[in-house]
Parts: C-alpha cells; sequence; structure tokens
C-alpha cells in the first residue's frame, strides 16, 4: 500500500491565454506535493505557451517536475488527452482543463479517499464559474458500484467529464483513446474506465471549478458537436457488445441517448428532415417515452409521421 503515491497532473492546452495564468496558479498550489505535471499544447495560436512558461518560471517549478509536449498542428483534446497519458508517470493521473481552477486540496483530498491507492476511481463535486461572477454548485448521484456508474454513464445520468476524477494511471493500458472525436472523448472514456476500474469512491466536497462561458442553455451547436456525439455514441456502444453488456436496459438507455442527439435535426439552426431520417432510426420513437414539451412531441409526431411540409413550417 502506498500513502504517498505519485500524482500526474495533466493540462491539455489549447488557446487559453486569458485563462490559463489562474489554472495555473491552482495546480502549482496543490497542498498534495508529490505531484508532476504534464502539458500537451495543442498548437495555440494564442500567447498560451508563453504565459505556460512564465507561471513555470515564477512558481520555481523543477525540470524534473512537469514535461511539455507540443503539437505541430491542431489535433484535437482527444489526442491531447492521449498524449497527456502518454507522457505521464504518476501512479494516478488526475485532469484540469487549462480555462478551469481547481481548490487548493483538491488532489490531497483525493489522494486521501483512494485508502492507501486501493480504490481505482476517485470522484468528487464541482462548481460552475460563470464570467458574470454567479456560481452553481454541481453534485452527482454516484453509485459505490463501477458498474452500475457505467450504467449511469450512457444516458449522462452523471456526468462522464474526467476533470472531476482522479484516475489509477494503468486503466488507461486496457484500451485506446479515438483520435480526432472530440467534445465526447470524456463520454467514451467514462465509460471505459468504469468497466475496468474495480473499486471507485466519492468525495462529497465541491473541489472543482468548471468555467462556465455562457449561463444559457448548452447543447448541440453545431453540427461538428452532433457528428461527434454520433461517433461517440457510437463507439460506446460498439463497446457495450463487444464485452456482452448489452442488456435491454442498456439498450433502451442508448436509444435514449441517440433520439436525444438526432433530435438537434428538428431544431431551427440545424434542422436538416433527411438527417434526422437517417441518423440512429431504431430511437425514432423514443420520444414517446421522455416528459417533452407539447410543442416537441408534435414536431416528433410530425416527423413520424411523414408530414415534412408541416414540420417545415413549424421549424423555420
Amino acid at each position: 500500500m502506498n500513502t504517498n503515491p505519485l500524482v500526474s497532473i495533466l493540462i491539455p492546452i489549447y488557446n487559453v491565454e486569458k485563462y490559463l495564468g489562474k489554472c495555473l496558479d491552482s495546480v502549482f498550489s496543490q497542498t498534495y506535493k508529490n505531484v508532476e505535471f504534464v502539458f500537451v499544447d495543442d498548437c495555440s495560436t494564442d500567447n498560451s505557451y508563453n504565459v505556460l512558461i512564465s507561471s513555470i518560471k515564477q512558481n520555481n517549478i523543477p525540470e524534473y517536475k512537469y514535461t511539455i509536449v507540443s503539437h505541430k498542428q491542431n489535433e484535437g483534446i482527444a489526442v491531447s488527452r492521449a498524449d497527456c497519458i502518454a507522457n505521464a508517470k504518476g501512479e494516478y493521473v488526475q485532469f484540469v482543463d487549462s480555462d478551469d481552477w481547481i481548490e487548493p486540496d483538491m488532489t490531497e483530498t483525493l489522494v486521501e479517499a483512494t485508502q492507501d491507492s486501493q480504490i481505482d476511481l476517485v470522484g468528487c463535486y464541482f462548481i460552475k464559474d460563470f464570467l458574470s461572477g454567479k456560481q452553481t454548485r454541481h453534485s452527482e448521484n454516484y453509485s459505490q458500484s463501477c458498474a452500475e456508474n457505467l450504467v449511469l454513464c450512457i444516458n449522462y445520468d452523471i456526468s462522464t467529464v474526467l476533470w472531476k476524477m482522479l484516475i489509477r494511471r494503468s486503466l488507461f493500458s486496457n484500451f485506446t483513446i479515438t483520435p480526432h472525436v472530440d467534445i465526447v472523448e470524456d463520454y467514451i472514456i467514462s465509460v471505459k474506465l468504469y468497466f475496468y476500474a474495480n473499486s471507485f469512491a466519492v468525495v462529497d466536497k465541491y473541489l472543482y471549478h468548471y468555467v462556465q462561458y455562457n449561463e444559457g442553455r448548452v447543447s448541440f451547436q453545431t453540427l461538428r458537436s452532433i457528428t461527434n456525439h454520433i461517433k461517440g455514441v457510437k463507439e460506446v456502444e460498439e463497446f457495450l457488445k463487444t464485452k456482452e453488456l448489452i442488456s435491454q436496459n442498456i439498450s433502451n438507455l442508448l436509444n435514449l441517448r441517440k433520439f436525444n442527439i438526432k433530435s438537434n435535426f428538428l431544431t431551427k439552426n440545424l434542422f436538416d428532415i433527411q438527417a434526422y431520417r437517417t441518423t440512429f432510426p431504431e430511437a425514432d420513437k423514443v420520444w414517446r417515452q421522455i416528459n417533452y414539451s407539447r410543442n416537441e412531441k408534435i414536431k416528433f409526431w410530425l416527423a413520424e409521421k411523414k408530414l415534412y411540409f408541416i414540420l417545415r413550417l413549424i421549424c423555420k
């Protein structure tokens, strides 16, 4: 049993010069001292790299405590996360997104919860920080069972972000992070981590600050975002099939997720009847199981009945 494991704090960086300084100040001031830092700069076009170098010098971080990987071209967050893992040496890893920040005792608190390195995954709660100064606190309905948390991940009944967890690094040796599937890379990774992990603990403290730029509803704003979500749920479904985990319950959860994705093709900004028809047709009738508004249900009914002319008038 290791009471003082090395923790690799992993920070992917891309065009965050306005926020990176606060992020770095928070990780460099952790009360837990047996840490190393791995930074992957994904070919930033702003001043992020210089902010990083300046902060390292100002905080007197010795060379043996950090690694910097610089991409020659922008590769995306999935590749950046994979490169972080590839360069980590710690028994545990902890992701921090470069526009966020963490409480001074986050790493120490999570390490204590590993019970002398016996626990594979440790989660915590987080705070959304809005640029207006508003904050909202977010807890999670975790289970103590990794298998149950895997199921909760499928339709986002618990959040799947990697940055609120301490993760045993060896778990990543069981799979490869799929490159160029961004936005939902943490969704795919979380499902796989819960599958391979043997133990999980949660700390009921708010230790991570997630900086939210928009106080409005966060949704699928672009076709690129939807495309990545489609890739993500397909990869998760294929993974679960190969592990023979597709039960009726999991199939239903996957279909709920699929319909949530495809329904965006009936929104004003992304309206596309053909894409709606051809994306996950197996989930077409799932809307009947979901507590949508009356107007939303009318849209889905019109689509089901192929009344596309009326649907166009409503959606546009």
